[in-house]
C-alpha cells in the first residue's frame, strides 16, 4: 500500500518515490500545488476506486496523512 502511494505521489508530483517519506508534504514539495492536489486526488480515486469527501481532501497535505485517509477508507468498506 504505502509503495503504491509513493509511487502515484512519484508520478504525480514528478519525485522519485524512493524520496518520499513521512516528511514529504504540500509545505515541502514545490511541486504540490492545487492543481497537483486535485490530480493527485483524481488519480487517488482511481486507483482505490473510491470517492473522498471535501473535509478528507483537505486532510491530505502530507505523505503520512494521504497514507492515513486511504486507509481508513480502505477499512471502512
Amino acid at each position: 500500500m504505502e509503495q503504491r502511494l509513493k509511487e502515484i505521489l512519484g508520478d504525480i508530483l514528478d519525485l522519485d518515490p524512493n524520496s518520499i517519506d513521512g516528511s514529504t508534504s504540500k509545505d515541502s514539495t514545490a511541486s504540490w500545488d492545487s492543481l497537483t492536489h486535485i490530480n493527485l486526488v483524481l488519480a487517488l480515486e482511481q486507483e482505490f476506486q473510491m470517492s473522498f469527501e471535501v473535509t478528507e481532501i483537505e486532510l491530505m497535505l502530507s505523505f503520512d496523512d494521504i497514507l492515513q485517509v486511504v486507509m481508513s477508507r480502505l477499512q471502512s468498506t
